[in-house]
């Protein structure tokens, strides 16, 4: 067999964990009476088995995030394929990828590519999602285009999280886990009756750590810590049998110094050079000045009603969102005047009305309506100013810091509206064939005002003050209709199999240019974001129901793709929002569960992801790049990889319970490995921006009381202690003398910790 001979390692990995499961079998034989639970979706807006829904899904339990000790977005790339999570600056600019695609731009006025969803609120940012979860009942990962049911945008796909729910009988649980850096995370909820067909649910956390970067410049802050914390309540009413109305609150805030990136090399001659600043592959040491802060404040609330009426189900979601970010962006990793300020504060409020009407299933043709309606406006406003004396172009010597300035100050305000017709339709052709077919009439109106200036009394006594962008101001103003549809083929070959095909149009409205330069910007509003999408899927169990492997290929091209380049020669640099022409992201993705018997569960997934842009030019440079590639210091970057997108990943978690003799207890063990490809980390694909492959292995060990009234465990993340980025940056090089930098995540080393939780 080709694959048994392969030479490549994860290629034999999956051969030989596929071997040694089938091999497994062969020797428990029928006498083994474990098989894999059913799991339950709502991926196509109706709670579905996820063996029958024709999509690329992969869910995560709220019980198995909570054994692995992950509550952070950024560790589902983890456990899902083709998912990865890009930290940013601040909570405004991280971003979601699926299948090599998500929105990378500094613009507030341009929504996520990978839309996320919390108990049906559908929000267009990460921040005004969610930050990190807990008490969560499910995560679904819906990989390809998902507008046509999920809200306005989701070109990419969907991040669905489901929160529990309140019970009818009383529940209490606390939580706490310690690790190195100090890291304290704290979880419990109260859920139960409050009265006769009401009850309530009360879940809060807190996650605090220490920085983890150290700061070597006197008096200086160590970089990267967190202390985050949230609440939700929700209230469950059911009048009738046929009505159920739920009521949700929730308030998360987050402060933090983050993130701050060491660096890898310096360049030659450079103020970073002639000072010392640290560097080198390893480096997770700063000389820093100054320091970063980020703060965020989120508030919303959810109104769902669900009413059956005659077999048919009547569903009502309300929300409203208030998100709140300050930021503070001043580390340079230089110990000299270079930011002396770059304030951000963005305001952002969002309301939706979803309508939606599902009728029963088990006809010949099953059905959904809905109508949406969606209102968003930000408001943003930076005051940023620079000392030349810093800057690596500079005349040396300089008179003295604090000589030149470099200011600038804009406000702006988006407002989005949208509105839409959708529907889906299933007609069941046979005992064992099915199509699908969807469609989404969306009209969105984008508003942008944006005013860049240099105020009189911003720095008054220094000598130059030189703008950082030409002042003006704009006001434009865009409407776009249109619409997305999804076909969908089906057949059951055997009872526990099935294959699917489906082809897709997607959706992403236009996106606003916030950023200074729009204003001399041909185009400060860009166009909209269209993806074709094909898949071809087979779901199937096997060894009843013991073993269950789904299989996704796909390929998905991107029209007028919505990125974030930078300006070139701006010094600063300068960042601007653009469509690129043409991108495609094609592959296939394996998922393989097996439940061995009644104590090991085996999982794992591969995902081959070639995600490039196919027609790009105009992009800036990478540093140092020679002609004819690069001239006037744009290049065309078409053939040429999409940044943060691994072409191979891959994952092996097991679990095993043991009941204890003489003990009223269950010791258990888990391991997750998790391995990604070589990554092209900036848009521009210079040499230096590629980080190398590299895996981490998770392992606790812990006992759990047979009832489940407590538990106790032991964990190590990156147990193998293998450095690894999760960024590489060479932007850096005409301002802070820094050729290449380097951002780290938590467990980029071995992390030690202990958790405990108690049920009442």
């Amino acid at each position: 067999m080709l694959i048994k001979h392969s030479t490549h390692p994860f290629v034999r990995a999956m051969y030989l964990l596929l071997m040694a499961q089938l091999g497994a079998f062969s020797v428990t034989a029928i006498a083994r009476t474990g098989v894999l639970e059913e799991t339950i979706v709502t991926a196509q807006k109706r709670e579905q088995n996820l063996q029958d829904v024709p999509l690329a899904v992969t869910v995560l339990s709220g019980s198995e995030l909570e054994l692995a000790q992950e509550n952070e977005i950024g560790s589902l790339q983890k456990n899902v394929p083709s998912f990865i999570f890009s930290e940013g600056n601040s909570d405004q600019e991280r971003n979601l990828l699926i299948r090599g695609v998500g929105t990378q731009s500094f613009s507030r006025g341009v929504d996520q590519s990978v839309s996320a969803v919390v108990d049906g609120l559908v929000a267009t940012g990460v921040a005004a999602a969610v930050l990190d979860f807990s008490d969560v009942q499910r995560i679904e990962v819906l990989r390809g285009p998902q507008g046509m049911l999920f809200g306005k945008n989701a070109s990419a796909g969907v991040l669905n999280i489901v929160t529990r729910n309140p019970t009818e009988e009383f529940e209490a649980k606390l939580g706490a886990s310690y690790g190195d850096e100090d890291e304290v995370k704290l979880n419990g909820f109260v859920s139960g009756p409050l009265g006769e067909n009401v009850q309530g649910r009360i879940a809060a956390y807190s996650n605090k750590r220490d920085a983890f970067l150290e700061n070597i410049y006197p008096g200086g802050k160590d970089m990267n810590d967190r202390d985050e914390w949230g609440v939700r309540g929700k209230i469950a009413y059911q009048p009738t049998e046929t009505l159920e109305i739920k009521a949700t609150l929730n308030h998360v805030e987050r402060d933090q110094h983050c993130c701050a990136n060491p660096a890898l090399e310096l360049v030659p001659g450079s103020r970073a050079e002639e000072v010392g600043v640290p560097a080198g592959n390893e480096n997770t040491k700063l000389d820093d000045r100054e320091t970063t802060r980020t703060d965020t404040k989120l508030d919303n609330v959810i109104l769902d009603a669900n009413y059956d009426w005659a077999n048919y189900s009547v569903t009502s979601i309300t929300s409203y969102v208030d998100t709140k970010t300050k930021d503070s962006f001043l580390s340079f990793n230089v110990p000299y005047p270079l930011g002396v300020q770059n304030d951000s504060e963005d305001n952002s409020e969002q309301f939706t009305q979803e309508f939606r009407l599902a009728s029963p299933t088990g006809g010949t043709i099953d059905y959904l309506l809905g109508l949406y309606y969606f209102h968003k406006e930000i408001k943003r406003e930076n005051t940023r100013a620079l000392d030349v004396f810093g800057v690596a172009g500079a005349p040396i010597p300089l008179p003295a810091p604090g000589i030149i300035y470099l200011i600038g100050h804009n406000k702006s305000k988006v407002k989005n509206e949208s509105y839409a017709l959708f529907g889906q339709g299933t007609w069941n052709l046979t005992e064992h064939v099915r199509l699908t077919l969807g469609a989404r009439l969306n009209r969105e109106v984008v508003d942008l005002d944006l005013t860049v200036d240099q105020p009189d009394d911003l720095y008054p006594d220094i000598p130059i003050r030189l703008p950082t962008s030409t002042p003006g101001m704009i006001s434009e103003s865009e409407s776009d209709n249109s619409t997305s549809w999804r076909f969908v083929a089906e057949y059951d070959f055997t009872d526990e199999a099935m294959i699917f095909a489906s082809a897709a149009k997607g959706y992403k409205g236009p996106g606003a240019n916030t950023i200074p330069n729009a204003i001399t910007s041909d185009q400060p509003i860009v166009d909209p974001e269209i993806p074709y999408s094909y898949e071809l899927g087979v779901k199937s169990r096997w060894l009843d129901n013991r073993m269950q492997i789904n299989t996704t290929a796909f390929y998905t091209k991107f029209k007028d793709f919505q990125a974030s380049v930078v300006v070139p020669d701006s010094i600063p640099p300068v960042f601007v929002l653009d469509n690129a022409d043409e991108l495609e992201t094609q592959g296939v993705e394996v998922e393989l569960s097996t439940q061995i018997n009644d104590n090991l569960f085996l999982s794992s997934w591969v995902a081959y992801v070639d995600a490039e842009f196919t027609d790009y030019d105009g992009v800036a440079c990478w540093p140092g790049q020679p002609p004819p590639e690069c001239i006037n210091n744009q290049q065309d970057v078409s053939g040429k990889r999409i940044p943060n997108s691994p072409k191979w990943s891959y994952n092996i978690s097991g679990n095993y319970v043991q009941n204890i003799p003489s003990f009223p207890l269950e010791g258990f063990a888990r391991f997750t490995y998790y391995w990604r490809d070589d990554v092209q980390y900036q848009t521009t694909n210079g040499p230096d921006t590629i980080g190398d492959s590299a895996g981490t292995f998770d392992f606790s060990i812990g006992v759990e009381e047979e009832d489940g009234k407590y538990q106790l465990q032991i964990w190590v993340k990156n147990l193998f202690d293998e450095f690894q980025e999760v960024r590489l940056d060479d932007r850096g090089v005409e301002i802070n003398g820094q050729s290449i930098t380097h951002g780290l995540a938590y467990d980029y080393t071995r992390r030690v910790g202990v958790s405990a939780w108690v049920r009442f």
